[in-house]
């Protein structure tokens, strides 16, 4: 009775030191990380760029499976040198800087953070649901997102679309003006994220 008593006292020590898996943080690395936007008019045309980020994480389960993270954008960096038409528009760029659109003065950065990760039919592939704040203006934004992660680095790459109205930019939105005019800009915009993190725990 006392072996029986001594065995199973040395057993549960052993299974209470087992320790539960932990969880993986990565921290973004800015200069491999690219935020690129494009805009348009009403009649065709318009114009792309980038922005860079100032942080970010991602968090993954020991399996690797995504679990949450968020990302901080500098809205300062918004520049229209865009990977299609190669051309800079310094104009644009200070109009984009002021209170018509991002108001970076008195917003300098905007944020995303996951609120829930549903996986998708494929190992890597994920819906993506958080809150983006941008002007102080927080909404739910969802998107399909392709992540994949191993033990040093974590690489995730998405394109949406969203209402930049819904986030009080609304300088020559058809939504705002009584009469229609050539130069109206889509409400949409398109941002396409290609980030690379690395493991920090």
């Amino acid at each position: 009775m006392k072996k029986l008593f001594f065995l199973l006292l040395i057993s549960s020590s052993v299974f209470s030191q087992v320790k539960p898996p932990v969880d993986i943080t990565y921290q973004v690395v800015n200069k491999e990380s690219q935020i690129i936007w494009e805009g348009s008019t009403m009649v065709g045309g318009g114009h792309d760029g980038t922005i860079q980020l100032t942080s970010g994480t991602l968090v993954t389960a020991a399996n690797g499976k995504v679990k949450g993270g968020n990302f901080v954008m500098n809205m300062k960096s918004i520049s229209s040198l865009g990977p299609k038409s190669g051309k800079p528009n310094k104009g644009l760029e200070e109009h984009l800087n002021d209170d018509d659109f991002f108001s970076t003065m008195r917003f300098p950065i905007a944020t995303f953070n996951i609120t829930k990760v549903t996986p998708g039919a494929k190992p890597n592939e994920y819906t993506i649901t958080g809150n983006m704040t941008i002007k102080g203006i927080s909404n739910v934004v969802t998107f399909p997102a392709v992540i994949n992660a191993d033990k040093d680095t974590a690489k995730a790459q998405a394109t949406f679309t969203i209402n930049r109205t819904l986030w009080g930019i609304t300088y020559k939105s058809y939504n705002f003006l009584a009469q229609m005019k050539d130069d109206l800009i889509s409400n949409d915009i398109k941002l396409s994220l290609n980030l690379v993190f690395k493991r920090s725990n």
